[in-house]
């Protein structure tokens, strides 16, 4: 093999060692930041939260299977105001083609019930009664992986 080929070669391992590097850091980075939110709403503030409207919606689009959400208003007092939320969870609701267990949310979070809410500080008047998992702080070693292993390509490349 000449010399030239050898170093495209290893340039070419380069760049896809790269490109590994940079996909892994940005899924580490999208995983460290949800993780945070995660972790920052257990913080909040909580209140008592009243359910003041539960309605499943439906939605079908082009022809596709019907999907439902839980669709919930509730209303809490924080720092002496008034305010209302509609969201369930910091996403909110998804939608789902699972309507048994849309069914028991919707159970659960009925007209009428109170239920512990957080309040974000910053934001007063956007409160949730469900915390996002932080299940993304955990795995946050497949995406070092990916970095790790696009960093020992580089390596690879130039060792003798």
């Amino acid at each position: 093999m000449n010399r030239s080929d050898g170093r495209a070669g290893r340039l070419f391992l380069c760049l896809i060692g790269l490109m590994l590097i940079l996909v892994g850091g940005v899924f580490e980075w999208l995983m460290i930041r949800s993780y945070q939110h995660a972790k920052a709403s257990r913080e909040w503030p909580q209140v008592e939260a009243l359910v003041l409207r539960s309605v499943i919606d439906e939605r079908q689009i082009n022809g596709s299977p019907r999907e439902f959400r839980l669709n919930v208003l509730f209303g809490y007092s924080y720092q002496g105001e008034e305010f209302t939320s509609d969201r369930l969870s910091p996403r909110g609701t998804k939608w789902t083609k699972e309507t048994e267990a849309l069914e028991q949310l919707a159970e659960q979070y009925a007209s009428g019930t109170t239920h512990t809410a957080w309040v974000n500080p910053e934001q007063p008047d956007a409160a949730i009664m469900v915390h996002d998992t932080k299940a993304a702080g955990y795995t946050l070693w497949f995406p070092a992986l990916i970095i790790i292993g696009g960093g020992g390509m580089i390596w690879g490349a130039f060792k003798k």
